[in-house]
C-alpha cells in the first residue's frame, strides 16, 4: 500500500487527536461506529477533526491503512482526503472535475485539426483510389461512365451498424459489394483479390461480376452481388478535395532527438528507451516526435498527481466483490492464466487476491503463477470500479492523446451513435516470485491492437517459500522442480526466465522495479518474425501449435536472453529493453511488438488509443489480420481504422471551415486593406458582401438552414441599400 503524502509536516501529535468527546461544535452522526466496517465493538475509534463526522477504529486503521498514522485521520480522515477504501465509498461514483480534458483554445484547435489532416491525408488519398477502382470496373460491366455511374444505398438495420466482409472478416468501409438476397459482404480489398484470382471461394461471371458463395461459405448460392456505398455519393471524393485545400505540406521533422531511443552504448546490449520528465510541462511535439519516429516512451512517477487511493489486492477485492444477484457467479469468481502451463483454469475471485501476496500452490507443490488480463471483462471498469477508474485518469501523461475524450485520439471523433471500437482501460493482475525458483508471470511477444499507455499501479513482492510443517513436502518439490527446469534449460527447452532475463547493467534496477520489458523496433519486424519461424522449435510449448499462421499473432513466444542473443548474432537486432517501476507510464506506438516479465506482483492499467501517426501501422496491422485464418483468435477487425480515419478528417475540415468562415463574417474588410477607423467605399462594401455570400453558399452547410437564410437575407439587404445608395 502506497504511504498517504503528508504535505504538513509538522503533524499534531497524537495527544491532541479528539476521540469521542461530548461537546464538538459541529453534530456528529454514528460517532461510536468506525466509518470503514460500520461496527462499533473493535475498540478505540479516531475521529476527524474535519469533517466532525466520521471515525475509523484502530483495527482498520491497521488493516486497510497501514502507511497512515492516526494522526493523519485525527487531521483529516481517508474520506475527507478521497482515499477511504470501504465497500460504499469505492463504489461512489464521484463525479470529478480533474477527469475532464481541460479546453483548447481556438489557435490551439486550429494547429491540431491542421495537424490531424496534413498526417491522415495520404491515407484518405489511398482510400478514395482504391474505391475509384472498383467505381471504374462496376461501370465497365454496365457500360457506363464513372461520373454516370449511380450506386444504391446500403439498407441498415441501425444508422451506424458495422458491417464485416464475409471473406476477410474487417469492417467494410464505404463502397462494397453486397448480395441482394442475403446478408453477405465484400470489402473492396477482398473484391480485388477475387479478381485477381487469390481467393477461390467466390466465383465470377464472364462479364466480372462477383457471385456469392454457397451457404457453407457463409453466402446464399448464385446471386450476383451487387456494388453499394455507405455514405452520399462522391462525398468522400469531395472530402479529399477540401482536406486538400486545408493541409499545408509541413512534415515532421527528420532530425535526431538528443533523448533518442537509438543512440546505443558500447557496453550495453539494448537501446535506451526515451524518458520524458516533467509531463505537465512537456513539449507535446517532442513527445509527437517519438510516437512519429515509432520509439516507446517512459513517463516515470505519474502516480503523484493521484489522491492515493491503495490498490492493494485486497482494497481492490473489496471494490468488485458487490454484487447484485445471489446466484451472479461471475462477481464471484473468474478465469485466469496459469503461467506455468499456459492453461485457463477458473479460481474465486477472493483466493486470486489473497494469493496476489501469500502466494498459491498446486498438488505437486509448485507454486501458481496467475495472470489476470483484460479485467473487468463484464462491465467497463468505469462502471465496476468508478473511484479506481478516477485515479487512473488523473495519472494519464499527454491527455489529448491518451484519454478517451482526446483531441488528438482517433476514436473521439467517431459520432456518439456509432460502434466504438473497445479500447479500454483494462486491468492486468500478474503473480510474481522470487527469481530464483525459476517461475515468473509473463506477457508473451504480441502488438498491441493500437497505440497503448500502460500504467504500473501497484507492485508486491511474494514469499515464494512455504514456512509450515504440513507444506514441508512443497518445498522439497519446489527445490527438486528447480533442477529439473535447469536440467530442460541445458536441453535447449528453455523456460520464460531465469535470473539472467535482465542484463547485468539493469539488475540493480530489478530491486526497485516491477516489470522487465522488450520492445522490438517496426522495421525490425520482418527478421523478428523470420528468426521464430526459424527456430519455432527451440521454444518450450505445453500445447504445441497445430500450424504457426503468424508468429506474432499466435501469441505463443517469450524470448530469452539467449534467445535474444542468438537474435543478434543471427540478423543484428536487439530490443529496447527497460525496467518499469511502480508509476511508470509506457507508451507503445502501434507496431511495435513486445514482451513483459513481472519481477514481482504487479497490478497495471493499459488504455489504448489511436494517434494519427501510427494510424499507418493500424492499417498494416488489419492487413494482416484479414490474412489470418477465419477461426483465429485474431482475426476480428475491433478496430475499423478506416472509419476513424475519415470521421477525424470529416471532423477537422468542419472545424477548420468553421473558423474559416467565423473569420470571414466577423472581420470584414481584411482583404480590401481599409485601416481601422477608415470608411469604406461603396466599392468595397459591395465586394466584402459578395465574399460573404459566397463563404455561406460554399460553406453554410456549417451553419443551421435558418442561420444561413437570415444571413443571405440580411447579405442581400445590405447589398440592395449600397447599390440604391450609389445610384
Amino acid at each position: 500500500m502506497m504511504p498517504w503524502r503528508n504535505t504538513n509536516e509538522d503533524a499534531s501529535s497524537a495527544g491532541n487527536m479528539q476521540m469521542n468527546e461530548p461537546n464538538l461544535k459541529r453534530k456528529r452522526s454514528n460517532s461510536n461506529n468506525c466509518h470503514q466496517c460500520r461496527r462499533n465493538d473493535k475498540g478505540r475509534v479516531v475521529r476527524c477533526t474535519k469533517c466532525n463526522k466520521k471515525g475509523y477504529c484502530i483495527t482498520c486503521i491497521t488493516k486497510w491503512y497501514a502507511g497512515m498514522h492516526e494522526t493523519y485521520f485525527a487531521e483529516a480522515c481517508p474520506s475527507c482526503r478521497n482515499i477511504c477504501n470501504c465497500t460504499a465509498c469505492l463504489q461512489s461514483d464521484v463525479a470529478n472535475q480533474e477527469l475532464l480534458i481541460p479546453d483548447l483554445c481556438i489557435s490551439d484547435k486550429t494547429q491540431y485539426s491542421k495537424y490531424i489532416v496534413r498526417v491522415l491525408l495520404p491515407f484518405l488519398k489511398n482510400f478514395v483510389v482504391e474505391q475509384n477502382m472498383e467505381k471504374e470496373h462496376e461501370a465497365r460491366i454496365q457500360g457506363l461512365s464513372v461520373a454516370g455511374l449511380r450506386l444504391p444505398k446500403a439498407s441498415l438495420s441501425h444508422e451506424y451498424q458495422l458491417k464485416k466482409c464475409g471473406n476477410c472478416k474487417s469492417s467494410v468501409f464505404d463502397i462494397h459489394q453486397s448480395c441482394p438476397n442475403c446478408s453477405y459482404k465484400l470489402c473492396v480489398s477482398c473484391c480485388q483479390e477475387i479478381r485477381n484470382g487469390f481467393v477461390s471461394d467466390c466465383k465470377l461471371t464472364n462479364n466480372g461480376n462477383i457471385i456469392c458463395p454457397s451457404q457453407g461459405m457463409g453466402g446464399c448460392g448464385p446471386r450476383i452481388l451487387e456494388l453499394k456505398s455507405t455514405y452520399p455519393v462522391n462525398w468522400i471524393s469531395e472530402l479529399l478535395t477540401k482536406a486538400e485545400s486545408v493541409a499545408d505540406a509541413h512534415e515532421p521533422s527528420e532530425g535526431a532527438c538528443s533523448c533518442s531511443g537509438y543512440n546505443r552504448r558500447s557496453e550495453s546490449d539494448n537501446f535506451h528507451c526515451p524518458t520524458v520528465e516533467g509531463v505537465e510541462t512537456a513539449d507535446q511535439k517532442h513527445f509527437q516526435w517519438h510516437l512519429y519516429k515509432g520509439e516507446p516512451v517512459i513517463v516515470p512517477n505519474v502516480l503523484r498527481r493521484t489522491t492515493g487511493l491503495s490498490w492493494e489486492p485486497l482494497v481492490m477485492w473489496r471494490a468488485s466483490r458487490k454484487i447484485k444477484s445471489t446466484h451472479d457467479l461471475r462477481i464471484l469468481e473468474f478465469s485466469v492464466t496459469n503461467c506455468l502451463n499456459w492453461c485457463e483454469e477458473t479460481i474465486n475471485i477472493h483466493q486470486f487476491f489473497k494469493g496476489y501476496t501469500e502466494g498459491l500452490w498446486d498438488s505437486e507443490g509448485r507454486p501458481k503463477i496467475l495472470k489476470l488480463e483484460d479485467w473487468p471483462r463484464a462491465e467497463s471498469f468505469a462502471e465496476r470500479l468508478p473511484r479506481h477508474f478516477q485515479e487512473f485518469v488523473k495519472c494519464l501523461p499527454f491527455k489529448h492523446y491518451t484519454h478517451q475524450a482526446g483531441y488528438l485520439n482517433m476514436p473521439a471523433k467517431t459520432p456518439k451513435k456509432s460502434l466504438k471500437p473497445e479500447l479500454g482501460p483494462k486491468i492486468c493482475f500478474g503473480y510474481g516470485v522470487d527469481e530464483h525458483l525459476g517461475f515468473c508471470s509473463a506477457t508473451k511477444l504480441q502488438y498491441a491492437l493500437s497505440d497503448m499507455v500502460n500504467i504500473l499501479m501497484h507492485t508486491a513482492a511474494q514469499d515464494p517459500v512455504v514456512s509450515s510443517a504440513s507444506n514441508q513436502k512443497a518445498n522439497e518439490n519446489v527445490m527438486r522442480n528447480r533442477q529439473s527446469e535447469r536440467e530442460n534449460k541445458n536441453k535447449g527447452k528453455e523456460k520464460i526466465d531465469s535470473s539472467t532475463s535482465v542484463n547485468n547493467e539493469q539488475r540493480f534496477e530489478a530491486q526497485k522495479g516491477g516489470a522487465v520489458w522488450d520492445v522490438f523496433r517496426r522495421q525490425d519486424v520482418p527478421k523478428l518474425e523470420e528468426y521464430l519461424r526459424r527456430h519455432y522449435g527451440q521454444f518450450r510449448h505445453i500445447f504445441p501449435l497445430q500450424q504457426l499462421f503468424h508468429p506474432i499473432h499466435e501469441k505463443a513466444f517469450y524470448l530469452t536472453v539467449e534467445h535474444k542473443r542468438n537474435l543478434k548474432a543471427e540478423y543484428g537486432i536487439k530490443p529496447w529493453a527497460f525496467i518499469q517501476k511502480l508509476g511508470d507510464a509506457v507508451i507503445i506506438p502501434a507496431g511495435c511488438p513486445y514482451q513483459i516479465r513481472n519481477l514481482k506482483s504487479c497490478t497495471s492499467v493499459s488504455a489504448n488509443f489511436v494517434s494519427a501517426e501510427s494510424v499507418g501501422e493500424c492499417i498494416r496491422l488489419s492487413t494482416e489480420y484479414q490474412r489470418l485464418p477465419n477461426n483465429h483468435s485474431s482475426k476480428e477487425d475491433t478496430l475499423q481504422v478506416k472509419t476513424l480515419v475519415l470521421y477525424a478528417v470529416c471532423q477537422a475540415v468542419q472545424y477548420l471551415e468553421r473558423i474559416d468562415l467565423n473569420n470571414t463574417l466577423r472581420n470584414p474588410f481584411e482583404h480590401e486593406n481599409v485601416q481601422p477607423g477608415e470608411r469604406p467605399s461603396l466599392s468595397q462594401m459591395r465586394r466584402e458582401l459578395e465574399r460573404m455570400k459566397l463563404a455561406l453558399e460554399t460553406k453554410g452547410h456549417l451553419f443551421q438552414p435558418h442561420m444561413k437564410d437570415y444571413l443571405l437575407k440580411e447579405i442581400q439587404r445590405l447589398t440592395d441599400k449600397i447599390n440604391s445608395s450609389s445610384s
